[in-house]
């Protein structure tokens, strides 16, 4: 398990993650699809600066 998220996954599971964690989460997937940057899905769907330090 790497952690990090390809863009084939957020396709794959583009309803599941609507339906699950909402529009936000969604276009968040997407903006980190698109530019290519190296993430885990738990830094998009919970993006608390607080997690983070």
């Amino acid at each position: 398990m790497r952690g990090v998220i390809t863009g084939r996954e957020v396709v794959a599971n583009l309803g599941l993650i609507y339906r699950e964690f909402g529009t936000a989460c969604v276009l968040r997937c997407l903006w980190v699809m698109l530019s290519g940057k190296s993430t885990t899905f738990l830094e998009v769907a919970c993006p608390c600066e607080k997690l983070r330090q």
